[in-house]
């Protein structure tokens, strides 16, 4: 994808998932699914993977090429993402530490969607800074799927979100 085709991508993504949970009563959205997050955990953890990832966009490109150096092997395409990804997945790897989403004090369906939405935005603006070319040489650590460029981690986030909105929507079915 090109950085304008995935900057549309991850923002119709994002958009799409808080169309979803839109409707979805407050009560409903903070419910546990039985063993699985609630929608709120849900968007909790994509809000603080996006914003953990937007800290590490937010540093000097130079700092990011003294920390993980420069790639040295062709940049995986999204399906390439999206396989290695679910390979992890099968491994039975989950979230963990700062990913795990954490009980709130006053929770706001609200407050939460408008921060998930602000910090996904931010991320995607980050891509105003990026060259097509920088995309492809430079690399940032995925705590999971390691050394990524920082066009396969846009990838892994465009995937990510979409991964949780199947559990959102099936939620939301019954």
């Amino acid at each position: 994808m090109t950085k304008q085709v995935l900057k549309e991508a991850l923002e119709s993504s994002f958009k799409t998932i808080a169309s979803d949970v839109e409707s979805i009563e407050e009560s409903k959205f903070f419910s546990p699914i039985g063993e699985k997050w609630s929608v709120a955990e849900n968007i909790l953890h994509l809000t603080q993977s996006v914003k953990g990832l937007n800290q590490g966009m937010a540093l000097p490109k130079i700092f990011l090429e003294q920390q993980f150096g420069k790639i040295d092997r062709p940049t995986l395409s999204y399906d390439g993402v999206v396989e290695r990804y679910l390979n992890v997945l099968a491994t039975g790897v989950t979230a963990r530490g700062g990913f795990v989403p954490q009980k709130l004090e006053n929770p706001s369906k609200t407050v939460l969607m408008n921060s998930f939405l602000k910090h996904h935005q931010i991320l995607a603006d980050f891509l105003n800074d990026w060259s097509e070319t920088e995309l492809d040489e430079y690399c940032i650590k995925h705590p999971v799927l390691k050394i990524l460029t920082i066009r396969e981690f846009y990838y892994f986030m465009h995937y990510h979100i979409l991964h949780h909105r199947k559990a959102i929507l099936r939620y939301n079915a019954v």
